[in-house]
């Protein structure tokens, strides 16, 4: 009986070498290191196209809630402007998906956003309500977006606060071919953008 490896046993070999090498390669190249950063800084003051809509922050107030009823003692909210191109009317902001949320400067925490509003008017920024009105009507001219932010303890205001907006693409988000229907939905291969909001402190409720 031979003692040499069969050609089957030898190509198995050579296979597992080369990916042995490739996989060297790649962290030699540093391929499988964590990405620096996963945001784009984006001045303050520009206009912010994440594809489905078009935001401009504007400023940002917190206010510390000293009433047990509260959860959260801090409710932070963030006023900008907002501007639907498409054709048919959409919601700013998706509670079901991480569309847009807030990054604490100091502690870099990220906080989901609770609730909006949305009004044609500039609303009055020492309070908050929630609206009625979810939607931004197609082709519309700016309107104006209240986003709300709990924050819990401990928190400390800063003379900013990051706002990240992700980017949209109009996609097919069904698992599976179960459907071709297409929706917004956040691009994942995509970095975020990231807008530092002046933050006003406003007296304790």
């Amino acid at each position: 009986m031979s003692s040499r490896p069969s050609r089957r046993l030898i190509a198995l070999w050579v296979i597992v070498g080369a990916l042995v090498v490739a996989v060297a390669l790649v962290v030699a190249l540093g391929g499988l290191q964590q990405r620096k950063t996963q945001l784009i800084d984006v001045p303050y003051g520009q206009q912010v196209d994440s594809g489905m809509m078009v935001y401009e922050p504007m400023s940002a107030t917190v206010v510390r809630h000293t009433d047990a009823i509260y959860n959260s003692p801090w409710q932070l909210v963030i006023l900008m402007k907002v501007r639907n191109p498409q054709s048919e009317s959409l919601a700013p902001v998706d509670p079901t998906k991480p569309t847009m949320f807030g990054i604490d400067p100091n502690t870099r925490l990220v906080a989901q956003a609770s609730s909006y509003s949305l009004s044609w008017t500039m609303p009055d920024t020492s309070s908050y309500a929630a609206g009625v009105r979810k939607l931004v009507p197609p082709q519309s001219d700016w309107m104006y977006l209240s986003l709300r932010i709990n924050l819990d303890d401990p928190y400390t205001p800063a003379d900013t606060y990051i706002l990240a907006i992700r980017p949209m693409e109009f996609k097919t988000t069904a698992a599976y071919g179960y459907s071709d229907l297409k929706s917004w939905a956040p691009n994942t291969y995509a970095r975020v953008y990231a807008i530092s909001v002046p933050l006003t402190q406003l007296p304790d409720d």
